[in-house]
């Protein structure tokens, strides 16, 4: 039952951030004269909010991931997991791309983007709920 309920969330997880993603990202037009009445404003505002309407798209596996971790009580598992995606991140910060407000965000997106392929990955090949199939004898 565990099993189930761990990828139902995983499921929801990844439909909920499609569609905070895609309705971000379609509603920006809209959303970014919210931020400024100044056209200059409203224009370097499109870059940032649409590299974050794409972070929503792996931030639903990552709070299921997370979520399903805590739950298990991998916590050691969670924490190796997030060192390494904060690694990623200060990496990315420290190069050239960490110099610009674009490159901070997609820093981050890259910090999101590890911890939901990690999660992802622990999920179906380490956990306790993955499907005996899919590990290696």
């Amino acid at each position: 039952a565990g099993r189930e309920v761990a990828d139902r969330i995983f499921g929801y997880g990844c439909l909920l951030g499609l569609v905070l993603a895609v309705g971000q990202f379609f509603l920006l037009p809209t959303i970014t004269p919210l931020f400024s009445p100044l056209p200059e404003v409203i224009e370097a505002v499109k870059g940032p909010a649409a590299i974050s309407s794409f972070i929503h798209l792996v931030n639903g596996l990552v709070f299921a991931g997370e979520g399903t971790l805590l739950g298990l009580g991998a916590y050691k598992d969670l924490a190796v997991i997030t060192a390494m995606g904060v690694g990623c991140m200060v990496s990315c910060l420290l190069s050239p791309l960490g110099k610009s407000l674009n490159g901070i965000l997609l820093s981050l997106a890259a910090f999101n983007l590890f911890q939901g392929l990690a999660v992802t990955l622990h999920h179906v090949r380490f956990s306790p709920l993955r499907r005996r199939g899919f590990r290696g004898k």
